[in-house]
């Protein structure tokens, strides 16, 4: 009798906990982002047209472009000028931004079209349901000259704790406080941990790099604060520590689809 309701009870412990780990994997179900332009025949940052369409066709509604400046200073897409160059088969180039008639003439990998920034615009104001997601660039002036038409839709990757300030204020659907800015501990410090103390806006949304999860100060202020995090680059759900998870309601992705 009595190793029929051990049995029993362990029976039930069991059930519970698939229960309460399937409830934790279906709540836990963060926007994706499919980062630089999304993934492209097993390509990833290419921050091209084709990826582009791709991620489109793929069902993403948030598509991250990395943007850059060319030598003649035109707003295009491109993780950095030595990625791009070497992509473009023009690797000898070194970081050297090229000229925009010579950048918009290369294919990445020999396939894939670059896209500038007129092209970005035309084809989100064609997909009333995308979000863009911007990387490299958070001048409000220089993103609200390239994009009027996508302000309501445009999250912004802020990199300093004034542009983050000043990107809310000019209306922009969602600005990222960046964990590469270049004022980060002290903005973070300041207006997440302490905010009461300081005045100024209180840094709401943080996009973090995976090693955050590692960092003590991140640690700290996961239990003591509530803000929300994009997380990047994440290949699998499963990479984001449980004890984050409230917070994560974005990712960045290469490859987890919608």
């Amino acid at each position: 009798m009595l190793h029929c309701r051990m049995c029993r009870l362990l029976y039930i412990l069991i059930i519970s906990f698939l229960v309460s780990c399937k409830r934790e994997i279906v709540s836990f179900a963060p926007d994706l982002i499919a980062h630089a332009g999304g993934n492209i025949d097993g390509f990833v940052y290419t921050n091209s047209f084709e990826a582009l369409e791709q991620s489109i066709a793929d069902g993403y509604r948030f598509i991250e472009l990395d943007f850059q400046f060319t030598a003649d200073s035109v707003l295009v897409a491109a993780h950095s000028w030595s990625e791009f160059n070497e992509q473009s088969g023009y690797s000898s180039m070194g970081d050297s931004a090229p000229c925009h008639n010579d950048f918009v003439s290369r294919r990445l990998h020999g396939l894939y079209k670059p896209l500038t920034a007129r092209m970005i615009d035309s084809i989100f104001v064609a997909n009333p349901n995308l979000f863009l997601v911007t990387d490299k660039v958070s001048d409000a002036d220089v993103l609200e000259s390239y994009f009027p038409r996508l302000k309501d839709r445009i999250l912004v990757e802020a990199f300093s704790y004034d542009d983050y300030v000043e990107l809310k204020q000019r209306g922009f659907y969602r600005v990222l406080y960046s964990c590469m800015a270049k004022d980060m501990y002290s903005s973070v410090v300041k207006h997440m941990l302490l905010h009461s103390l300081f005045p100024g806006d209180k840094i709401e949304w943080i996009a973090l790099h995976t090693s955050a999860f590692d960092n003590n100060l991140f640690a700290i202020i996961d239990l003591l604060c509530n803000y929300n995090a994009a997380v990047f680059t994440v290949k699998d759900l499963h990479d984001i520590p449980q004890e984050y998870r409230s917070n994560v309601k974005m990712i960045y992705t290469d490859g987890i689809k919608p």
